[in-house]
């Protein structure tokens, strides 16, 4: 669970959270095999004054076609 988290939505350096995102997702649905229709993605909403990661959420919605309602958001205590 954390090592998806962290591979779709924050780094420690040097990091490009687009290609992240990808690798993450073809790495669950094409080497692991995971249908898509069995997944929905998260993406940090927003805590206190730290704001939503609307890049993150944007990119997702690009990338797997989903929905809003298979891309949810939520705060540090249930997305980190």
């Amino acid at each position: 669970h954390t090592f998806f988290e962290m591979l779709g939505n924050f780094s420690f350096g040097d990091y490009f959270k687009e290609e992240s995102i990808r690798f993450g997702w073809e790495f669950i649905t094409k080497v692991l095999g995971i249908p898509k229709e069995r997944l929905l993605v998260t993406y940090f909403g927003g805590e206190g004054s730290l704001p939503a990661d609307e890049e993150a959420r944007g990119i997702w919605k690009k990338l797997t076609g989903f929905p809003d309602d298979r891309i949810r958001a939520f705060g540090a205590k249930d997305n980190f």
